[in-house]
């Protein structure tokens, strides 16, 4: 792709630190609209100079930024910093600070469109699932994978969980659901067995906590009071289910906590259950929404097609 070099000669002698920080202060932005931008545009200065003129900002400077810092990124991150790029530089054009957009002539990158299949996140198997309660892995781990599991609770409402939120005997807690609604859910027994022995005995504070003391201060609603430490985080949560799916199926896909309630999900339409009450347990506001989770496994459609075969002597 040829460059783009741009005449200077008149233009307002605008920094790019200076023309990012008008640009970014104006109220035409959500604020995580404006934190996006600011990632890009603060990435590409520090490459590129801050002190740099805006006008003399090249094409070749744009693709060498977008290759060496998203270059290696899916087509989708990267055609976003490139939009954000673009974005800039138009409004720079705008203003008159530059006469073309050197971004303009650089080209998005084709997304490939998955097939329908490909869309939907296969859900663990049973077999698998039987391997992961297996596991010799803290007690604290085997209930919040059961819980995932038995509740189809998102890990973010699992783990802003608080003891007082239980109600242990009826098998059931109260989360904080999407848009803030308190939403109950309920669990089976792999979770009830293992309740007791992580909670210990408290009675109050977060029901999942980190293994050790907070390095530094916490909200006081994070901090369990009986022993000092905070409340598990998603970040924690994720890699220690990450790291067991790589113990597990290392040559599979990655293993989420996501994975877990699609896998609740898909196996409850598995056995039967209609989606009405599907919809029900799982709190989707619409049997569409649904669909996607309602994915049967591979081994299910093979049992399925089998089960329909005209020619088999014996159902």
């Amino acid at each position: 792709m040829g460059v783009l070099s741009l005449p200077t000669a008149g233009l307002s002698e605008q920094s790019l630190e200076a023309a990012i920080h008008k640009f970014l202060r104006r109220d035409a932005f959500e604020p995580s609209t404006r934190k996006a931008y600011a990632r890009t545009l603060n990435t590409f200065a520090g490459v590129v100079g801050s002190q740099k003129l805006v006008a003399t900002v090249t094409t070749e400077n744009i693709e060498d930024v977008l290759e060496s810092k998203w270059g290696s990124t899916a087509a989708t991150t990267y055609n976003r910093h490139r939009a954000a790029l673009l974005s800039f530089f138009r409004w720079c054009v705008d203003r008159g600070w530059v006469v073309v957009n050197p971004v303009k002539i650089v080209e998005a990158r084709k997304v490939r469109r998955r097939s329908e299949d490909a869309k939907r996140e296969r859900p663990i198997s049973r077999e698998m699932l039987n391997q992961l309660w297996a596991l010799d892995v803290p007690v604290r781990d085997k209930l919040l994978w059961r819980m995932a599991y038995e509740t189809w609770a998102r890990a973010e409402e699992m783990l802003g969980l608080d003891v007082k939120d239980l109600d242990a005997g009826n098998r059931e807690g109260q989360v904080n659901g999407k848009g803030g609604d308190v939403q109950t859910v309920w669990w089976a027994t792999g979770t009830a067995r293992f309740l007791p022995r992580v909670l210990g005995g408290r009675g109050s504070g977060p029901v999942f906590i980190a293994s050790r003391a907070p390095l530094r201060e916490m909200p006081l609603t994070d901090l369990d009071p009986t022993t000092g430490r905070a409340r598990l985080s998603y970040r924690q949560a994720e890699r220690g289910f990450s790291e067991a799916g790589l113990r597990i199926d290392p040559g599979g896909p990655a293993w989420t906590m996501h994975r877990l309630r699609h896998s609740g999900i898909a196996h409850a339409v598995e056995d039967g259950w209609n989606l009405a009450s599907v919809r029900a347990k799982s709190r989707h506001s619409s049997l569409r929404s649904l669909e996607v989770y309602a994915n049967p496994s591979a081994e299910s459609i093979a049992a399925m097609t089998a089960a329909l075969d005209p020619e088999a002597r014996r159902r």
